[in-house]
């Protein structure tokens, strides 16, 4: 949710269907980090700036359907992309290594604010809680998340339509 709303903030959705098309996009970009459980290397390299450059530039020489000039898609991806390690920065974080290794390729050290705002998600599923917990963790993300998407949403494609009436 933080990935769509900071890609629109960016990158204002044309009319309706471009704002869904966006959508699609933007949320993919900001779970894509996670897709490193996959290969074993959780917030490591792909929870950092230096991957947030990499898909961003992809983004924009492929003209993903983001935004109607490679600098804005840029711009949107690579927010897009860097919301995620940076909110997994203010969320309880209890598998090792702690942290997101943000600063990759710079430097290779884990941050973590110690905050706890997001609940951490667990990927225990044997556990008899398993559900329920990841159920009142999404709940509250969206509880925090979804009134500054819908404000977002409301402030570029309400602009836009206000715009059309004029």
């Amino acid at each position: 949710m933080a990935a769509v709303t900071i890609g629109w903030i960016v990158a204002p959705p044309a009319d309706r269907s471009a704002a869904i098309r966006q959508a699609v996009v933007l949320a993919a970009v900001g779970v894509a980090p996670d897709l490193d459980l996959l290969i074993d290397r959780h917030s490591q390299e792909t929870h950092s700036v230096g991957a947030a450059v990499i898909a961003a530039s992809v983004a924009a020489l492929r003209r993903w359907p983001v935004a109607s000039d490679r600098l804005r898609i840029w711009v949107a991806v690579f927010a897009a992309w860097l919301s995620h390690p940076l909110l997994d920065t203010i969320a309880l974080d209890t598998s090792p290594p702690l942290g997101v290794m943000l600063f990759w390729p710079f430097e290779w050290t884990h941050y973590q604010t110690g905050w706890s705002i997001f609940a951490p998600i667990s990927r225990r599923y044997w556990l008899p809680n398993f559900v329920p917990h990841n159920l009142m963790a999404v709940a509250r993300e969206i509880a925090i998340l979804g009134p500054l998407a819908a404000t977002a949403w409301w402030m570029r494609v309400g602009a836009a339509r206000r715009r059309q009436y004029v």
